[in-house]
């Protein structure tokens, strides 16, 4: 996790504030910038201030000292998102997913690409009719 979020906080180099929403952000974020630090391979910049949230699926199920540190209802900037989108996405993706076992490697991602962007595609046309 510390790998991927450094890796992609680096793309944004004149952001000043990330907000990281992880399924277990409250015990992962107590120690990031000490890791980063003390690891060569990661690297992050000085300037970024980052905000640690939970989800809202996943909060249900933490420690009742969880809630208000780490709901997106109460974070600023956060806006109405529940966190939890990619969940919402396997299970109609796992119906695919069970068809691309024998595929190759590249077949395989251009039909789960092809399928992302087919219920995207869905999605921006239903919004569509409630404009």
């Amino acid at each position: 996790m510390d790998y991927s979020i450094c890796q992609a906080l680096k793309q944004f180099p004149r952001h000043q504030h990330a907000l990281i929403i992880y399924d277990i952000c409250c015990q992962w974020i107590i120690r990031f910038r000490e890791r980063v630090s003390e690891s060569e391979f990661l690297d992050l910049w000085d300037s970024i201030e980052i905000t640690g949230a939970v989800g809202k699926f996943h909060l249900a199920a933490h420690i009742p000292e969880c809630f208000p540190k780490y709901t997106l209802n109460f974070i600023e900037g956060a806006g109405e998102v529940e966190g939890e989108i990619l969940e919402t996405l396997w299970s109609p993706l796992d119906q695919v997913a069970g068809l691309t076992q024998g595929m190759s490697v590249a077949h395989r991602q251009e039909v789960l690409d092809d399928y992302m962007n087919d219920s995207n595609w869905r999605k921006i046309i239903r919004m569509g009719m409630f404009l």
